[in-house]
């Protein structure tokens, strides 16, 4: 056998340069190769890993010369990688693909279906299992294992594997990560035989997300998992997801459900119990096959939807943990050194969900990859043993979802503050397959009244529950770990009410009411509507294709600044160095109602068909005048040059916002998701790290530097001498803080999210008290809920916001300072939401957002997560009012 040798892309190529690298090794004659005999190494073998292309080239060694595999694309990853999945069955089932879908689609929405036919369909149907590896790209093992894995179901004629492949479809995913585990592997490539080997990259392994991207599984943010929605669980509806994950090497060896309380109380019990089963399955075959240190029923619960978007789609998603290494190195654990856990089981003693404990030793990734291989054979067999139990539950749990009496729905009102955020809600709910209404006449509701036009989310469908979970609130039970003691943690957060979150109306109907309805196959964005006020039906819409009706005419676009996608037709008007205003105050213009805040954008009339052009594709209403005459005295007439001196002090100007994100040589989520948003809304930014600040003159370069929440020892100190090269070691110091205050005091703005305002009352002399720092659990405890804070609207920072604001609230802190300062507080009474508070009374009247002048500058400290995993769309703008707030200047 002739083999071609290939090196291995070196760290800070190109994709376009790797996509164009030779396949890794390939044989020239027509053998099926095992991984071993493609790669030049066995999977799971010391300080080896392979990667994106040399696992997609064996992928498509497996096409082009098995038989038991097909490839499908899903499209590209963020950074332009190949993106696919491959479906593993016997030949014959392969040839039936299309029947064997049909199938499934059929018993997921059982609407109309006899249970004669029903039965007909389990008969020949099969179990639907995806397998998913290594979303976070530094748990290398699945990703490495799923060749082997590939390899022997293509190639073994065990009857063990003949009954899966004739009665289970797998859906095999070889990583939901491929940018991350190139990252992850040409670093640990570059370190090898060096003090760094085995460290883990300074740097996000997802470009947004991190490690935050498999809590991305409902608002569908990044493009990878919502690809994998739209290719595999939209078209496959698998009963089992198996999503295979590492941990830390200092507890027990491996993890699979059953999982501890609680569960979301929308996940079926029918669901409950099968992963019971499948979970102890797979604990039983690991033992038999002589693995130690195997656990179930610790840490891990099944609350957040965040997690497991396939418990509300009719399937189990069991999670698999195992013990890590160095990457692909070697570690050695005394069984002394091995850690209870959170929760207090100890890898040390025999229990009954850890029967077997690991005596210590050395670990290797071999011994990942062949627990995992154990584990996901396992469950294939469960799967092909137990298909018509899988098949018929999967049956009877859409019946069940199709006959809920009780609440009937919620009603979305077509009237909102942001009529964009509403779309972007319906948008979220719809991706997950669930069937939305419209309204075709008014109607009434105990006493509410709701315009034709609004939208109803009726219940009483396949995937009602997982409606009903993104859109009521959470109510999260008081568990403590033993009574009045300390609560038990979640795993995640307690509440993700998605219309607080996004700051949108939304209703629970308990009862049906009667209206008729249409159905919305697919949401659309808000058409934008350009009105002129001053006299009845003086008012124009903007449909495709309309010319717009204000080309040749000078004056005045006013947009909202509830809306936040005011903000990017804002930032194109000032990238194009266009005259962009905010009004300081309300305003009265023409009896027409404008809000403090609102954007003022001058049209010479050339340019009144690109506004408009703006406006409609991101869903933006504008208010068009010739020239602005208020109750503030002064006016802004119809002529550019007259603008200056009118309104005085009743207005900002505003220009290009010149943006710094700080970014700490360790990988922070917070940062990533802020690159996103501001990325989403066109806002221009610069990442900045220690260096950088070092140098001073900031204020040269910037007007605004943002400060994602990390915390205060991160940012001061960094990471420590001996973990990574000198050119990642050490934080701001004393050099870099003074380099701050200097950018303050000559005019800047620094903006500080939640934990990362600790560094900057401490370090740069802020008159605020954190109230609740020192407070342990149980006298203050939020572990990710949703609190009511009352905003001072008129403040250039709460421009847009309603004066009741929902905040994701995450052990974060809360201030008391000089009322001068504050922009927002918490209220005297309870202020949760959604979720789980203990101790809320001690927020009461105490500041979550402040404005503190520094020289000729300002600190802002923002006490909670305005932009918390692309969730919390309601709080952006506070974010955004600060960029535009640094970049102004008071006319």
């Amino acid at each position: 056998m002739r083999i071609r040798t290939h090196v291995v892309p070196a760290c800070g190529q190109t994709v376009k340069e790797r996509r164009e690298a030779p396949h890794p090794r390939r044989c020239l004659d027509m053998k099926l190769m095992s991984p071993k005999e493609f790669l030049g190494f066995t999977p799971g073998d010391d300080r080896k890993l392979a990667d994106w292309p040399e696992i997609t080239g064996y992928f498509r060694h497996l096409k082009q010369h098995g038989s038991r595999i097909r490839w499908f694309d899903m499209g590209e990853t963020t950074e332009g990688r190949p993106f696919f999945y491959v479906c593993i069955s016997s030949p014959d089932i392969l040839e039936r693909l299309d029947e064997y879908r049909t199938i499934n689609a059929r018993l997921a929405d059982p609407r109309g279906l006899s249970q004669e036919e029903a039965y007909e369909l389990i008969v020949r149907g099969k179990t639907i299992v995806m397998l998913s590896c290594s979303i976070h790209a530094t748990e290398v093992g699945a990703a490495q294992m799923s060749m082997e894995l590939a390899h022997e179901l293509e190639t073994s004629e065990d009857p063990r594997v003949m009954e899966i492949l004739d009665s289970v479809i797998l859906l095999l995913v070889p990583s939901l990560n491929p940018d991350g585990l190139d990252l992850v592997v040409n670093w640990y490539k570059k370190y090898l035989d060096t003090p760094y080997e085995g460290s883990i990259p300074p740097f996000l392994y997802h470009k947004y997300a991190g490690h935050d991207n498999n809590r991305d599984w409902f608002m569908l943010n990044l493009v990878e998992n919502r690809l994998t929605v739209e290719k595999i669980h939209s078209v496959w509806h698998p009963q089992i997801v198996f999503d295979m994950h590492q941990m830390g090497d200092t507890g027990f060896r491996f993890f699979v459900p059953p999982y501890v309380d609680p569960y979301d109380p929308n996940v079926d019990f029918i669901l409950q119990q099968q992963i019971n089963m499948l979970g102890t399955h797979i604990v039983g075959e690991l033992l038999s096959a002589g693995k130690t240190g195997v656990s179930c029923y610790n840490g891990f619960d099944a609350y957040a939807p965040s997690r497991a978007y396939q418990h509300y789609h009719g399937g189990v998603r069991i999670l698999s943990e195992a013990a890590s290494v160095k990457l692909a190195t070697p570690v050695t654990r005394d069984a002394r050194e091995l850690r209870v856990t959170r929760d207090g089981w100890g890898p040390k003693q025999s229990t009954w969900n850890h029967p077997v404990p690991w005596p210590g030793g050395e670990w290797r990734l071999r011994d990942i990859v062949e627990y995992e291989k154990i584990a996901a054979m396992a469950c294939l067999r469960h799967a092909a043993t137990f298909r018509d139990l899988w098949l018929s539950n999967f049956y009877k749990l859409g019946v069940r979802a199709c006959e809920r009496k009780e609440p009937y729905a919620f009603i979305l009102p077509k009237d909102q503050r942001d009529p964009v955020m509403l779309y972007e809600l319906l948008k979220v709910l719809h991706m997950g397959q669930v069937e939305i209404h419209r309204a075709k006449a008014d109607f009434e509701v105990e006493g509410a009244f709701f315009p034709e036009g609004s939208f109803v989310i009726k219940l009483a469908q396949p995937y009602g529950a997982y409606a009903k979970t993104l859109l009521e609130i959470q109510e999260y039970p008081d568990l403590r770990q033993y009574p009045g003691g300390p609560p038990k943690l979640p795993y995640d957060i307690t509440g993700h009410t998605l219309p607080l979150l996004m700051g949108v109306r939304c209703t629970l109907a308990k009862k049906p009411f009667d209206v008729e309805l249409e159905r919305v196959e697919v949401p659309e964005l808000p058409q934008a509507i350009i009105e002129i006020p001053g006299g009845p039906g003086d008012k124009a819409e903007r449909g495709d294709g309309d010319k717009p009706v204000l080309r040749d005419r000078a004056g005045w676009y006013i947009l909202s600044p509830a809306v936040n996608a005011s903000s990017k037709v804002v930032n194109v008007m000032l990238e194009q160095s266009r005259e962009v205003y905010r009004t300081a105050g309300p305003l009265v213009v023409r009896g027409l109602q404008v809000p403090a805040g609102s954007f003022l954008v001058w049209s010479d009339g050339a340019h009144a068909g690109e506004i408009e052009d703006l406006c409609s594709r991101s869903g933006v209403d504008a208010c068009f005048v010739d020239s602005i005459e208020s109750e503030i005295g002064g006016g802004i007439s119809g002529t550019n040059e007259s603008i200056e001196g009118t309104l005085e002090g009743s207005k900002y100007k505003l220009s290009r916002p010149r943006v710094g994100v700080y970014q700490a040589y360790r990988p922070v989520a917070d940062e990533g998701w802020l690159r996103y948003v501001l990325e989403e809304y066109g806002f221009p930014y610069e990442t900045i790290r220690n260096q950088r600040i070092k140098r001073g003159n900031l204020r040269d370069e910037f007007d605004t530097i943002i400060f994602p929440s990390m915390g205060a020892r991160l940012i001061a100190q960094g990471v420590p001498p001996g973990i990574y090269p000198s050119e990642y070691v050490g934080g701001l110091g004393p050099e870099g803080k003074q380099a701050i205050a200097s950018f303050v005091e000559a005019g800047g703005t620094c903006v500080f999210l939640d934990a990362s305002c600790e560094w900057a009352i401490r370090e740069l002399g802020l008159p605020v008290v954190n109230v609740i720092d020192g407070k342990r659990p149980p006298e203050f405890f939020a572990p990710g809920s949703i609190l009511r804070t009352i905003v001072d609207t008129e403040h250039p920072l709460g421009f847009g916001l309603p004066r009741e604001t929902a905040v994701m609230f995450a052990r974060s802190p809360a201030w008391e300072a000089d009322g001068e300062y504050v922009v927002a507080r918490y209220p005297a009474v309870d202020p949760l939401m959604s979720g789980w508070l203990l101790g809320g009374g001690l927020l009461a009247n105490k500041a979550s957002l402040l404005e503190i002048p520094v020289g000729f500058g300002r600190v802002v400290l923002i006490g909670f997560h305005p932009h918390f995993r692309a969730q919390t769309r309601g709080t952006y703008k506070i974010v955004f009012n600060a960029i535009y707030l640094g970049s102004s200047r008071k006319a």
